[in-house]
C-alpha cells in the first residue's frame, strides 16, 4: 500500500470491498420507491395538482381511472425498460463477464 495515491486506494480497495453494501442499499431504496405510491395516495392523493406525482401513480391513473390502456401500458413498459437498462449490464458484469478457470 506504500506509494499508491489515495484515489487508487479507494478505487481498487475500498469500493470493491463495499460492493455488498452498495447492492443492499440499492435494493432498500428501490423497495422504498415502490412503497412510496401508497404513502402519496394516502396523504395527498397526488396533489396539489401534480406536485407529488410518482411514476406508479401516473401508470395507475392512465390504466384504471382514465381508461387509456395504451398510454398506461407504454408508461409501465418504459418503467420496466429503465430498470432493465441498469440491471442487465450489472448482471452481466457480476455473473457472466468473469472467466473461471
Amino acid at each position: 500500500m506504500d506509494g499508491i495515491p489515495r484515489w487508487k486506494t479507494y478505487l481498487f480497495v475500498v469500493i470493491p470491498m463495499m460492493r455488498p453494501v452498495f447492492i443492499t442499499t440499492l435494493v432498500i431504496v428501490a423497495s422504498g420507491i415502490i412503497k412510496l405510491y401508497d404513502l402519496v395516495v394516502a396523504q395527498t392523493s397526488g396533489g396539489p395538482g401534480t406536485a407529488s406525482q410518482v411514476p406508479a401513480m401516473y401508470v395507475y391513473a392512465y390504466m384504471f381511472q382514465a381508461q387509456n390502456l395504451g398510454q398506461g401500458f407504454a408508461a409501465s413498459t418504459m418503467m420496466l425498460l429503465s430498470v432493465l437498462i441498469v440491471l442487465i449490464p450489472w448482471a452481466y458484469l457480476e455473473f457472466g463477464g468473469k472467466k473461471h478457470g
